[in-house]
């Protein structure tokens, strides 16, 4: 390849496709760096390169913020090349490879800017024909632009290339497969294709038989599969299959109708906003939600838990990165999982969060990670006293219907009851923590005119609590079941369920009322109160009163043995002295008021606390900084030892060897603070060590890289692998090392240090554990470390010979 295309000085090569390059270069005249795509045809064709320079002309005429602008088009020795403006970042194909499916709130904000650029392009009279993920880029500041106008056509132009298909196949319109036909709704069927692979993390229309992939388009309706569908709501599920509808008269009339239809599910009743003037008021507030400076992060938390959970592939692996990724959560998790609260569940001695999520199960560690990120929200606000007894409120609502359901439901529907009922009055709780003075307004007004608080708040609010929530809840991805779970039951006798869905929304209503009357009751009312409500319930739920007082007694004692596991004093909130005075905060309670801790709820958690299992010094974390009151080392070594216990536990159990496996590299990725830790496995058919799973913020792309085979090279990774030794590289440029990296290993991570085991059966390695740091010099491991980190990856092998 030349140094040049015409005056353009190439930089480097930025990727390519079956007929084209992609380079970065320099412009001399105008000093500056663009983008430069080379194209290259089969069978060169100067009428076919006259046609494209023709509308590459028209298309640099586009000026849209979301279109990325051709400079200029021109020929070289035959072949064309179009010249981009560069936009650093990378393409929206390569932002779902490192990040996966997105929640629908930003899906839905990727896809109004591309939807905009579509239609600014239409108006001109030119389609994209090319739409896909690849041909967007989410710059910098995580904007999307679209590019490569490069192949447009006239709009309702009939292609005249005798047959020669041009675009990408998996996103091609079935209109044009059949028949050669370009039109704007191809690329609205393109679009549709870029929403679902945002929505789900994978292409619609898999496969790399190029034939088979244009036939399904032109003969299959492309749909969300059941299981994945039922995580939405049906109005988004409906908005996208509309848009890849294979007949285009049944698809959106336009890009901006597309765009249209988005923003009114983000915002369901802004289209009757003109005639009813108190949509204004529900606008208002759910705006101010949306742009609430912390409510996006908890957004995405949450709606990232969920997805993940929701998901059948490496779903341990994954829930266990997701919350690995924040320092503070991990150690509070684990300061929870470990309590009282949750020994009857199987808790207790559990140092890593892979091993929570095998003994607790996923849906038990989404409802206390959410619970930890929920709590976490409402500290160190001027209302926070209200907050956390809505926080109790939510919580015991969850308990009760635990503990109601779980003599007929199995782990995974009694996690779901928990989470169903916490949420069932996620509106109240949003309200008092976003809008204190309005929820004060509406508990004036349930005592001054005695009227409902459904009514208060419609009246104060514009939107009921109940709306209110289950917008939120849609927004943050929580499957339709648990969304549905949050409406109200009619007045009267409930009949019995239909269905597990029934069950789930008639359990989250039972926890939630008897909250209420807990909240409102006095002491000597509490027998009538109880009756009534066994009276509403017990056809639906088979529970007489006195089992009702039953379970009602046991869950308020499990909510004091909460509030002493999050030092939370039940006597400082109205709802925890109500609590008190139902009788179920007795036992051990003046533990909590004995203990003097901040106000902040989960400050001041001790390491000894999270890994009771090996108590060495009183290191203390808080909010996500480490403040130890010993040395590092020590409190690398004490989360070491808890790791090789609880590895021991498992191999003498009924365990999985990619459970022990997981538990070992997240125990070495927590206690030395690397970036990443990689487990890599040998395949005997291709002789290669392959990367397999990992922890770290982008460790499973990371993984994928990691493919070498065995057969013998002068470098570290077959001097560790083939002498069987720990070798530890503190600076990948040192002069002395640098000829011994292997050029795979520098075009896959970008690391200055690392360090590698061997796990070796018999002197031949089977695997390897890899971990890294960015910068030369930041791993440093003491001899007492290295030695427990040998012990840990003996216990590896053991597992492994175990389980051959």
């Amino acid at each position: 390849m030349s140094k040049h295309v015409g005056r353009f000085e190439i930089m480097r090569e930025l990727g390519r496709g079956a007929q084209s390059i992609v380079y970065l270069a320099r412009d001399p005249h105008l000093q500056r760096q663009v983008a430069i795509k080379t194209v290259h045809f089969a069978h060169p064709d100067a009428s076919q390169n006259r046609q494209l320079l023709a509308e590459a002309r028209m298309v640099s005429q586009l000026r849209h913020p979301s279109i990325v602008p051709i400079f200029e088009a021109a020929e070289e020795r035959g072949e064309l090349y179009l010249v981009f403006q560069y936009v650093p970042g990378k393409n929206l194909a390569e932002y779902l490879k490192a990040g996966g499916a997105l929640t629908p709130t930003r899906a839905i904000a990727i896809m109004q800017p591309i939807l905009d650029a579509i239609t600014h392009a239409h108006a001109a009279g030119i389609i994209h024909r090319d739409l896909k993920p690849s041909n967007i880029l989410i710059d910098d500041e995580g904007v999307p632009r679209v590019m490569d106008f490069g192949i447009a056509a006239r709009v309702e132009a009939v292609a005249d290339d005798g047959g020669q298909l041009t675009g990408t196949p998996a996103y091609m319109a079935p209109e044009y497969i059949s028949q050669r036909m370009s039109s704007e709704r191809s690329d609205i069927f393109s679009a549709g294709l870029v929403f679902y692979e945002l929505l789900t993390g994978e292409r619609a229309v898999p496969g790399n038989h190029v034939q088979q992939v244009m036939k399904r388009i032109s003969s299959e309706d492309i749909r969300l599969p059941p299981a994945t569908s039922s995580l939405f709501d049906e109005r988004l599920v409906h908005l996208l299959h509309r848009a890849l509808a294979r007949d285009p008269e049944s698809r959106y009339e336009s890009a901006a109708q597309m765009r249209e239809a988005l923003d009114d599910y983000l915002e369901p009743e802004a289209a009757a906003a003109a005639t009813d003037s108190r949509q204004s008021t529900i606008d208002f507030l759910l705006r101010r939600m949306r742009h609430k400076s912390d409510f996006p992060a908890l957004s995405e938390s949450v709606g990232a838990i969920n997805r993940i959970t929701a998901s059948e592939n490496q779903s341990i692996s994954e829930v266990s990165n997701a919350i690995l990724k924040d320092f503070s959560l991990t150690n509070k998790l684990l300061r929870m999982v470990n309590s009282v609260y949750y020994q009857q569940a199987g808790g207790g001695n559990i140092s890593t969060v892979s091993r929570a999520v095998v003994v607790l199960g996923l849906d038990a560690v989404r409802s206390i990670a959410i619970t930890v990120l929920l709590l976490e929200h409402l500290q160190h606000k001027d209302n926070a006293t209200q907050l956390k007894d809505e926080f109790l409120r939510a919580n015991l609502a969850g308990v009760l219907a635990r503990e109601i359901g779980s003599s007929s439901a199995s782990r995974q529907d009694i996690e779901q009851v928990f989470i169903c009922s916490m949420f069932h009055n996620l509106g109240r709780l949003l309200s008092q923590y976003y809008f204190p003075e309005e929820s004060a307004e509406i508990r004036r007004a349930l005592l001054q005119k005695g009227c409902s608080e459904e009514a208060a708040a419609l009246q104060v609010l514009g939107i009921s609590f109940e709306d209110l929530g289950v917008g939120i809840a849609q927004a943050w991805g929580f499957p339709r079941l648990i969304v549905n779970s949050m409406r109200r039951l009619p007045a009267g006798s409930i009949r019995r369920p239909l269905n597990p869905e029934d069950r789930l929304r008639v359990l989250s209503a039972l926890s939630n009322e008897l909250c209420t009357v807990i909240a409102d009751t006095a002491a000597e009312r509490q027998q009538k109160e109880l009756r009534t409500i066994a009276t509403r319930f017990g056809e639906a739920i088979a529970l007489d009163e006195q089992q009702l007082r039953r379970s009602l007694d046991k869950s308020l004692e499990q909510m004091a043995q909460f509030a002493r596991s999050i030092h939370l004093n039940l006597q400082q909130t109205r709802f925890g002295r109500q609590i008190r005075a139902w009788g179920g905060a007795q036992s051990g309670s003046s533990t909590v008021e004995a203990t003097p801790v901040a106000d902040d709820g989960l400050n001041g958690t001790l390491l000894s606390d999270v890994i009771p299992a090996a108590a060495a010094g009183d290191p203390v974390v808080k909010h996500g900084v480490e403040a130890v009151s010993v040395t590092a080392t020590v409190a690398s070594e004490v989360i070491l030892l808890a790791g090789i216990q609880e590895v021991s536990n498992a191999l003498v159990s009924d365990f999985k060897l990619n459970d022990v496996l997981r538990i070992t590299l997240e125990t070495i990725y927590r206690a030395k603070g690397f970036k990443r830790v990689i487990l890599c496995i040998r395949e005997a058919r291709s002789n290669s060590m392959l990367g397999r799973f990992g922890f770290g913020p982008d460790a499973l792309e990371i993984a994928r890289r990691f493919r070498f085979s065995l057969v013998f090279a002068p470098d570290i990774f077959h001097a560790a692998l083939a002498n069987g030794v720990d070798i530890l590289i503190s600076d990948t440029n040192d002069p002395k090392i640098s000829a011994r990296i292997p050029e795979w290993f520098r075009k896959a991570v970008a690391a200055e240090t690392f360090v590698v085991f061997p796990l070796c059966i018999k002197g031949n390695a089977v695997a390897m554990i890899y971990a890294d740091r960015a910068l030369a010099g930041e791993i440093v491991i003491s001899e007492k470390e290295l030695s427990l980190l040998r012990t840990l990856r003996n216990q590896a092998v053991l597992a492994i010979k175990q389980s051959v």
